[in-house]
């Protein structure tokens, strides 16, 4: 796949992104595609990966200290 096929799914990408009838699991499935073809064009546009990890379905939980003070 040459540079100018890449930038042509990266505008087709966007142009999905933008539909608000798109389900969460296929927007973050298309920003994935899309963060990973922009790596390919320009490795300074990858982010470093979060520290935070969530289980699907699941929102963070805010735990208090399970120590006793």
């Amino acid at each position: 796949m040459d540079r100018d096929a890449i930038a042509a799914e990266l505008l087709e990408i966007e142009a999905l992104l933008q539909d608000e009838r798109l389900k969460d699991e296929n927007h973050c499935a298309l920003y994935g595609a899309q963060q990973a073809l922009r790596h390919i064009l320009d490795r300074d546009t990858w982010h470093t990966a979060s520290q935070t990890f969530y289980r699907l379905d699941a929102r963070p939980i805010e735990l208090g200290s399970l120590l006793v003070h």
